[in-house]
């Protein structure tokens, strides 16, 4: 068997087999994407988790020191805490707060104190509040509250009782009017008449109610009930006497006599053209003396001008005004020369029985230029010129800053103190009587005057600028003075302000009184520019007549002209009537709208703590001290 033979070699065919592991490869990477997505995706939801928690852990912390600074605001409104006058106060330190791992501190500090340069504390008085908070994983927040008290100065009329001390009650009446904020923490009282009895033009908040609201016009809707404002006390005194202190502007009475009224220091406001430019409106050119009456040589009223006691040895019925040492006349009167004179002075020395030296006296007092001054005045001297030292007292010389050359070549150069701080760098607007004083003059500047007792206006007492013809702007430097009595502001019955009658020549009666003795030109009127507060009332000194006095001679004494506001604890007399007849002052009050935005210098204030604006501070590296040593 033959066996084919093999033909030509073919080529091999090519068996393409799948690679090893390439699928597995695969399935490694789509797993791991799928891993990788899966675990982004959880990332990203842990991420999101832990922001949240970070954030509710934030906001929880944030929330703590906000609410601290509310709490710690609370706390001053409810006096359960008080700022000190300087440093700060540690209302919290590190307290744990209940129902959380939340610890908070808490300080508080006043701004503009007696002690800083600044004057944010002359405008009322502002304080900051600072909160700190943090949780046990270290998460952080400070807040910081700026807070203020409102000044009394934003009332027109302010009164915590609206009876007299007798108990009975004073009605508004006979379109008394208030031209700015008015408030009562007792009710207010309208007469019962012909609407309007009474005229609010602004808002009226009481702590009570209103009686016979229908005959009370009310021009910005309805009296509002409110929560009662407490007065200022002592405590606001003192701070304004240890602010006078600090500038020294302190004064005490050395010599007191007669009755509470009865002012033998007396504080006389004076505004000089120090730079000689024509006018008295320059920062500098506001100044103030001060008289101190030493002894009882003329009389016990001789600083404050009141009526005397007629002399030992005078016989007949006695007119005592014609003994006054504060009258007299400054032309030709018989024979007497053009020389000021005083009324106890006339023909004193001559001869003649006592109706023949009385008959003199009165002549004198009927002269159309007969007037009377206050004591110490330049005006009682022989010569009209400034005298450091009378038979009754003295000025008293400056001991605290300096004036300027034209001021220093006065004749008074030497006893004027200065209202501005570039002459007293100590001086942040306060003066301060340790007693009771009289006040009169033209004050350029801001100031509040204080004193422990009373303070009486002796005669008018206006700023350089009129605040009632100001134009309609504010300014921080505008004049403004603030009166603050421990006791009363009183309206004085004095030579200069009360109309005053006299003996008939024959000596068989009295005289219907003359009301222009006083040498304003606004006589008989009493004008008056100031915010008044007093810690007992506002009042006329003397509001009816005397015992014993006809009704026909204590007459209406003319219209007090306030512009400024009247703050009180209990609403004060100005008048009472006979028949036809007013005794006392009528008032008739405009507000200083100014006052609301620019107070007198550290008035008191109605010690209710508002916020005005909130701030978050930066943790790292906070010191609470360096913080306030900053301030």
């Amino acid at each position: 068997m033959t066996m084919p033979r093999a033909s030509a070699a073919q080529p091999r065919r090519r068996v393409i087999r799948p690679r090893r592991g390439a699928a597995l490869v695969t399935v490694m990477i789509v797993a791991v994407v799928a891993v990788t997505i899966a675990l982004a995706s959880s990332m990203l939801v842990m991420g999101t988790s832990l922001t949240q928690r970070a954030s509710e852990r934030a906001a929880l912390v944030d929330d703590a020191a906000l609410t601290g600074l509310e709490e710690a605001r609370n706390r001053l409104n409810a006096k359960l805490d008080s700022l000190p006058l300087t440093g700060y106060q540690t209302f919290e330190d590190g307290a744990t707060l209940s129902g959380s791992l939340v610890r908070r501190w808490t300080w508080a500090s006043r701004i503009g104190n007696v002690d800083s340069l600044g004057n944010a504390g002359e405008y009322g008085v502002q304080a900051e509040i600072i909160s700190k908070a943090l949780d046990a994983s270290g998460v952080v927040a400070i807040r910081r509250a700026l807070v203020y008290q409102s000044s009394f100065a934003r009332y027109a009329y302010f009164t915590d009782v609206g009876r007299n001390a007798s108990g009975s009650i004073l009605w508004f009446a006979n379109k008394w009017t208030a031209s700015g904020p008015l408030h009562s923490n007792d009710s207010i009282y309208i007469a019962d008449g012909t609407p309007p009895q009474a005229i609010f033009k602004d808002i009226v908040t009481t702590a009570k109610g209103v009686y016979n609201a229908a005959d009370g016009q009310f021009d910005k809707g309805a009296a509002q009930i409110v929560a009662r404002i407490a007065l200022p006390g002592t405590a606001d005194l003192n701070i304004l006497r240890n602010i006078a202190s600090r500038a020294g502007y302190l004064f005490t009475p050395s010599y007191t006599t007669g009755d509470s009224a009865n002012t033998t220091m007396r504080i006389e406001f004076v505004a000089v053209d120090a730079d000689g430019d024509g006018n008295t409106t320059g920062p500098d050119d506001g100044y103030f003396r001060v008289y101190q009456q030493t002894n009882n040589t003329l009389g016990a009223g001789w600083a404050a001008g009141r009526p005397i006691v007629p002399p030992a040895g005078a016989t007949g019925p006695l007119d005592s005004t014609l003994y006054s040492p504060n009258c007299g006349v400054t032309v030709t009167v018989g024979a007497l020369t053009a020389t000021p004179m005083r009324f106890s002075q006339v023909l004193e020395s001559a001869g003649g029985t006592y109706r023949l030296k009385m008959i003199l006296k009165q002549d004198a007092f009927d002269n159309p230029n007969a007037r009377c001054f206050l004591g110490g005045d330049p005006r009682l001297t022989a010569t009209g010129v400034f005298t450091a030292a009378d038979a009754g007292g003295q000025w008293l010389p400056r001991t605290a800053g300096s004036v300027p050359p034209l001021v220093a070549a006065r004749p008074d150069g030497a006893y004027l103190w200065p209202l501005s701080t570039s002459l007293n760098p100590n001086f942040r607007g306060a003066i301060f009587v340790e007693g009771r004083v009289g006040v009169s003059g033209t004050v350029r500047g801001r100031v509040t005057l204080a004193a422990r007792n009373n303070v009486v206006v002796l005669d008018d007492l206006r700023q350089a600028t009129n605040p009632g013809t100001a134009s309609g702007t504010c300014k921080a430097d505008d004049d403004i003075i603030g009166i603050f009595a421990g006791e009363n502001v009183l309206w004085a019955d004095n030579m200069l302000q009360s109309p005053q009658q006299r003996r008939k020549n024959d000596n068989s009666g009295w005289l219907l009184p003359r009301e222009d003795f006083s040498p304003s030109p606004a006589k008989p009127d009493l004008q008056l520019h100031a915010i008044t507060l007093a810690l007992r009332s506002v009042a006329t000194e003397r509001p009816s007549p005397p015992s014993g006095l006809g009704t026909a001679y204590w007459v209406d004494r003319g219209v007090v002209r306030q512009v400024g506001g009247r703050i009180q604890q209990r609403a004060g007399q100005g008048s009472t009537f006979s028949g036809t007849n007013v005794h006392g002052y009528i008032s008739d009050i405009s507000f200083n709208r100014c006052a609301m935005s620019y107070p007198p210098p550290y008035f008191p204030t109605t010690q209710k703590w508002a916020v005005s604006q909130y701030f978050e501070l930066d943790p790292q590296g906070f010191s609470i001290s360096d913080w306030f040593a900053r301030r």
